[in-house]
């Protein structure tokens, strides 16, 4: 063990202990990759059967719900009782979930839709109450149920005033933590105004890519024309849509599936800064982990040589460990203050792709055989941005012992690892 001395007048001495960044893929909440689950809405769940299926070192689910044996008719108590089993269970073994409804899952959007919109508003609604009604660990709403995949292309059902409409439903049932997905940044900009986009009033409006690199356009995610040309909500070219793919996401989650492309992109698609420099763009939070596999396991032959600590690991080690927020404690240091206290303060640095979006805590702790003090630390870690370092604050009445560094999320408590070698649920960063 390193120690690094800190004087102080009356004899204190923090030692603290070497801060050094590890190669971990850590199971936060609320980031990483994710593995598909799919429920026809009308069969109960096996919890047993279920419960084995689960994809260990992952803390995401994407939930798909498949509502087609009701596109005629409302939501049945069955139905109802079956979604609030599904999701009952993946809040009992502590994944959050990504939640996306469908009417398709064979590409046949429109055939496999209802015949009227009113049906799809009933549905959407149906679905948005039980979230208010019960416990949950939906943390993304992704699409408005329609089209095929649910991906929100080849639908009858994706105007403006049919997008405005399931939008004002939704609405009225999210709350704090939870957020919506539509699948391209012109849906988004056909929900919100620029006005509330420059101002930031997203209201917890996110996007997701299920076309990630399967082409320069993301497999037309992106369009052709400019901005001044094609107007707000239309698709605009690929430089301008990540420009503002970038400035949004830095403050909405957004994640999805890379897929493979054509041969005549791949030599630019596949190289390995391109690669990061993209998803750094996204500020990528979530990304699934067996869709497209031939992708997934290019990734893994590919070594990354960027950074200093990852030369020699592969690419898709080191895309798995960024996703979203990866903080590492950097330095802390300790001064006795005019009135006898120990003033601590800690550096953390976010070396993600993106960053925290839910409320969380952090306290520093000072522990030996007779005394533990739990101190909060002064910072918002939601605060932290990708690429950025921020500093906290904790104040205590000095006394000996080992101190600990502590995160978790506000709402239900669960840890938040650090990025750093020998972090751990209490994460030891010196002694007093």
């Amino acid at each position: 063990m390193i120690w690094k001395n800190m004087k102080n007048r009356n004899g204190w001495d923090f030692r603290q202990e070497e801060l050094t960044e590890s190669l971990d893929e850590l199971e936060n909440p609320a980031r990483g990759w994710y593995g598909i689950y799919t429920f026809s809405v009308e069969r109960s769940i096996d919890q047993e059967e279920l419960r084995w299926s689960l994809r260990q070192g992952e803390s995401l689910a994407l939930v798909l719900l498949d509502i087609r044996a009701y596109r005629s008719i409302r939501l049945d108590e069955v139905a109802a009782q079956n979604i609030k089993d599904i999701l009952s269970f993946f809040l009992q073994y502590r994944k959050d979930v990504i939640l996306r409804p469908v009417y398709d899952r064979e590409g046949n959007g429109r055939i496999c839709e209802p015949d009227t919109f009113e049906i799809v508003l009933e549905h959407l609604k149906q679905i948005c109450e039980i979230l208010a009604d019960i416990e949950h660990s939906v943390i993304i709403f992704q699409g408005m149920l329609v089209g095929s995949w649910g991906e929100m292309h080849d639908s009858r059902y994706l105007s403006s005033k049919h997008m405005g409409e399931m939008w004002e439903c939704m609405q009225k049932y999210s709350g704090e933590d939870l957020y919506m997905a539509v699948r391209t940044p012109s849906q988004w900009r056909t929900l919100k105004s620029e006005d509330e986009f420059l101002q930031k009033k997203y209201a917890h409006l996110s996007l997701f890519d299920d076309g990630i690199l399967g082409s320069l356009t993301h497999l037309g995610t992106f369009g052709t024309m400019i901005k001044e040309a094609a107007g707000w909500s239309c698709p605009w070219t690929r430089k301008e849509e990540l420009d503002f793919i970038d400035q949004l996401t830095e403050n909405v989650f957004c994640g999805g599936e890379v897929t493979s492309c054509t041969e005549e992109e791949k030599e630019k698609l596949c190289d390995e800064d391109f690669i990061v420099n993209e998803l750094k763009k996204m500020h990528l939070t979530y990304l699934d982990s067996t869709y497209d596999m031939k992708v997934l396991n290019q990734w893994k032959k590919m070594q990354y040589e960027g950074s200093e600590i990852w030369q020699g690991h592969s690419l898709y080690d080191y895309i798995g460990s960024h996703l979203g927020y990866r903080l590492t404690v950097k330095c802390v240091k300790m001064k006795i203050t005019w009135f006898g206290k120990a003033e601590f303060i800690i550096e953390i640095e976010n070396t993600g792709f993106g960053r925290l979006f839910q409320e969380a805590e952090l306290f520093l702790t000072i522990e030996n055989e007779k005394i533990r003090k739990e101190i909060p630390v002064s910072i918002d870690l939601r605060e932290i941005f990708p690429g950025t370092t921020v500093q906290g604050k904790a104040v205590t009445e000095p006394v000996s012992g080992k101190v600990f560094l502590r995160a978790q999320r506000k709402k239900d408590g669960q840890n938040i690892r650090f990025a750093n070698k020998n972090s751990a649920e209490n994460f030891c960063i010196g002694a007093l």
